[in-house]
């Protein structure tokens, strides 16, 4: 009877300790992902932007080395400049005290560090932009941009969002996992070693005679 071959006991160590591996830098990554700036350029389509006609709100965002942001959760939210008042908020890991936005757009991700979003452009004149990041739970990056609407081309309007501070659960729940990690792949490496020792320790069974 023909037996199915089974990798040795080294390679089985070694693939869970590999893909244990690449969970710990997954989630490294994604925890790092916002402790830097976002360099962040903005731009619509048409340009210039024309009231009441369909525009597309492009966001590109990199970090520092200009490697692109990827997988954010971003939207913006456009408001009269006559809600916000004079002074503009400034960039922010907190949600501004502001009114309730005219229209929010959903951005999504087109290509790598790039997000698109559509709505119908408001009236002419000055409109307020803060460009929303909430990629992770409990934590926000927020600046504010100035559009003109009805009037010349606008071109490239950049900003740059501050780096999000861990929340206390986000800590508590990034504690738990580099910690129970690791437990988790001690058990996991002590458990095969062990039931690889136990199944070599068992003597060989003889082998039966040919039936003649």
């Amino acid at each position: 009877m023909r037996r199915t071959a089974t990798p040795p006991p080294c390679a089985r160590v070694l693939g869970a300790v590999r893909l244990l591996a690449v969970l710990l830098f997954a989630l490294a990554g994604s925890a790092a992902a916002h402790a830097f700036l976002v360099l962040g350029e903005l731009t619509v389509i048409p340009d210039p932007p024309r009231p009441g006609e369909r525009l597309v709100i492009a966001i590109d965002m990199a970090d520092p080395s200009l490697a692109p942001v990827e997988d954010a959760v971003v939207f913006v939210e456009v408001r009269r400049q006559g809600l916000v008042g004079e002074s503009v908020p400034a960039a922010s890991t907190e949600t501004p005290d502001l009114p309730p936005p005219d229209v929010t757009v959903d951005l999504e991700e087109t290509r790598p560090g790039r997000y698109e979003g559509a709505f119908t452009a408001p009236d002419g004149g000055t409109h307020h932009l803060l460009v929303r990041d909430q990629t992770f739970q409990w934590e926000e990056a927020n600046a504010s941009v100035m559009l003109e609407i009805g009037q010349s081309p606008v071109g490239t309007l950049p900003f740059i969002l501050p780096p999000t501070a861990i929340g206390p659960r986000s800590l508590w729940v990034w504690l738990l996992w580099l910690i129970g990690v690791p437990l988790l792949a001690g058990a996991v490496v002590t458990a095969l070693v062990l039931g690889n020792r136990s199944a070599s320790a068992q003597p060989a069974k003889p082998a039966e005679p040919d039936a003649t």
